[in-house]
């Protein structure tokens, strides 16, 4: 308030020559109120969010610059336009928002709305993920674990994986496992693998819901268990997995009718049990 004050005596206008209150100069400093455009958004009423973010959005507001652009990639309230939707997500991004960054990165990785460059990915997701964001880490592992962009390197890929595995993430808890059972970038470790194969399968991951049932029934980084690899592979296969068909296959010569019928019965609560609607990005 005091340099306020300094720069009213320089020009010799007073708050109080201009009729307008303190109070009020930080009321109009205040940025603005973008909780009826998420209230109008959660209640599928896109156009009416998608008009409070934009003039938010034009004063520079990150959180709405965000949520308009997402707006823009899914075409809602508003025609579908990659390019708009990089426009504001790169605003947001410019501003530090980690899952602006991430976005970003993700259109620069695909070619969504701008020019496809892997290095500009690279970029956009290791400011996010060094800001903690688990599916930026994930993606940047992925670009060291292929060499897209960046020179390869499976350690790096490995580090990356394990920071967004440790978030829950199951897509790397699943490649984590598998560098684990691999050896690759990190010391070959079978029980940890499975462990991390165990965590994306509690979380639906069929190819981790596959590989368990795979490890179960060969004994390898766990005890080996008929039951629980039919268990597993029962789950995989409601996810179109081939290879789990095919294993559980060689398991019904195995298992008595009773015991299969029982892993399927317990396969069907657990899908029952753990069903919750996917991860939409939800808006700030």
């Amino acid at each position: 308030m005091h340099q306020r004050t300094s720069m009213h005596k320089t020009l010799g206008i007073s708050a109080a020559t201009l009729g307008i209150s303190t109070a009020m100069f930080c009321v109009a400093a205040a940025p603005p109120d973008i909780t009826p455009g998420v209230k109008a958004y959660e209640k599928g009423d896109y156009a009416t969010a998608a008009r409070v973010f934009k003039p938010a959005a034009d004063k520079g507001q990150a959180d709405a610059q965000f949520n308009l652009g997402l707006l823009y990639s899914r075409g809602q309230g508003v025609g579908k336009d990659p390019e708009e939707a990089f426009k504001w997500l790169r605003l947001a991004a410019d501003q530090g928002l980690p899952q602006a960054q991430f976005m970003v990165g993700q259109m620069r990785e695909k070619g969504e709305g701008v020019a496809p460059n892997y290095a500009e990915a690279e970029h956009w997701y290791q400011l996010a993920a060094d800001s903690g964001d688990p599916d930026a880490a994930n993606s940047l592992a992925a670009l060291y674990e292929e060499g897209f962009g960046v020179t390869k390197d499976p350690s790096r890929a490995v580090h990356w994986y394990r920071l967004a595995a440790d978030q829950g993430m199951p897509e790397a808890q699943f490649r984590l496992a598998v560098m684990l059972e691999l050896g690759r970038g990190v010391t070959k470790n079978d029980e940890e693998a499975a462990r991390w194969y165990t965590r994306a399968a509690e979380q639906g991951n069929g190819y981790a819901q596959s590989r368990l049932g795979t490890l179960y029934l060969e004994g390898k980084g766990v005890p080996q268990d008929n039951h629980k690899a039919y268990f597993w592979l029962t789950l995989a296969t409601k996810q179109d997995r081939r290879m789990a068909e095919r294993q559980r296959a060689q398991l019904i010569a195995k298992l008595t009718p009773d015991e299969i019928t029982k892993a399927e019965v317990e396969a069907s609560h657990w899908r029952a049990r753990t069903a919750a609607p996917k991860n939409v990005n939800l808006i700030h």
